[in-house]
């Protein structure tokens, strides 16, 4: 956790998503590189696996997204 992340509301909705031809898995569901999870901030230590944030006015269309090579 960045020392940003611990500055900022643990109860913030927050958007992430696997990085490409990742998979994570959270509360016991897997999600492939396409998802988008909705997440507390305060409980993205239990996301798991490689993920990034993002700002979810700037998500692309999951049509238009480049396929993993």
């Amino acid at each position: 956790m960045t020392q940003k992340q611990k500055q900022q509301d643990p109860s913030e909705i927050v958007h992430v998503q696997p990085r490409p031809g990742e998979t994570v898995v959270y509360e016991g569901r897997a999600y492939g590189d396409r998802a988008t999870l909705q997440v507390r901030r305060g409980d993205l230590e239990r996301v798991e696996g490689s993920w990034e944030e993002v700002d979810p006015d700037r998500l692309p269309d999951v049509g238009e997204r480049p396929a993993a090579a």
